[in-house]
């Protein structure tokens, strides 16, 4: 990897959380997917920056994403000694959060699929053995659904090879699994390239791993939304700080009530309260919170 990459990723680093009382560090390992390639801001809207968003001061994300990282070592851009690689794990995270595998599904790479598992055991070992911060916890994820074959990436592969084994590794390792194929089925408008999740699809992706981290923190009751008065065509809307797991989504108060949308802005956790501040383009609207798990 060049000096140039590795200062964007320390950039993002930086950029994506507020040091001051930060009491959980977590390192977001991946490939472009993670590193935020389908957003204009990266550092903003990422899905780890998404997540520091949601989960607040008292965590800090790193975005340990690669662009064209392969799990398998003998892969053509393997994560494996990378200076990525070293600094997610010297960061020193007390939570990894592991999402690889859309491009060990090229044919270049998945012909060496015999070796996915041990390399993925080999990489959740190095996590474990860190001599900074040993036995961190591990979230490992399935890749994100691939919507089409239009960068070399094979969307039967990833669901139905890649994906069964992250699953099954799961098991055999006592480790959660967040399982984005699944969760993020039947989407593509997220997805506009087939691969990479735009602003909206980063959003659910950060409410679902918040989900997984700190399960249902609003014990079982669906956080009650407010709604300000709008202001220059724009509205903020907040709601409990135990929601932080649901996404906004809004329909024109004119439209088909029956299509929700995710909205693309950034929802951020204030402490006591998670707020979103959204344009009304010029006419009403409804919203409401959804759970992505749901």
């Amino acid at each position: 990897m060049s000096l140039s990459h590795l200062t964007t990723v320390v950039l993002l680093w930086l950029c994506g959380a507020d040091w001051a009382g930060a009491a959980i560090n977590i390192s977001c390992v991946g490939d472009s997917i993670t590193y935020g390639v389908g957003v204009s801001k990266p550092n903003e809207d990422s899905y780890p920056a998404r997540l520091q968003k949601v989960l607040g001061t008292n965590y800090l994300v790193m975005n340990s994403g690669l662009s064209g990282a392969t799990l398998l070592k003998q892969g053509d851009t393997p994560y494996w000694g990378t200076l990525t690689w070293f600094i997610s794990r010297d960061f020193p995270p007390s939570i990894v959060i592991i999402m690889l595998g859309s491009n060990d599904s090229k044919p270049q790479n998945w012909v060496y699929g015999t070796n996915f598992v041990s390399d993925y055991q080999d990489l959740i070992a190095s996590y474990v053995t860190n001599k900074y911060f040993p036995n961190p916890r591990i979230l490992i994820c399935t890749p994100p659904p691939a919507f089409y074959n239009g960068i070399n990436i094979n969307p039967g592969i990833v669901a139905t090879n890649i994906s069964p084994l992250i699953r099954q590794l799961g098991t055999n390792l006592n480790l959660q699994v967040i399982d984005m194929q699944n969760l993020l089925a039947g989407h593509s408008e997220w997805f506009p390239d087939g691969v990479h999740p735009n602003s909206k699809g980063t959003a659910v992706m950060a409410a679902i791993v918040y989900t997984a981290l700190l399960g249902d923190t609003m014990n079982g009751s669906i956080p009650a939304l407010g709604i300000g008065a709008p202001t220059n065509n724009n509205v903020v809307l907040n709601w409990p700080a135990g929601g932080a797991g649901w996404v906004l989504q809004s329909t024109p108060a004119l439209g088909n009530t029956n299509v929700w949308s995710v909205t693309a802005n950034a929802a951020v956790n204030k402490g006591t309260s998670v707020r979103s501040t959204n344009s009304l383009s010029g006419q009403s609207a409804f919203f409401r919170l959804w759970q992505p798990s749901d």
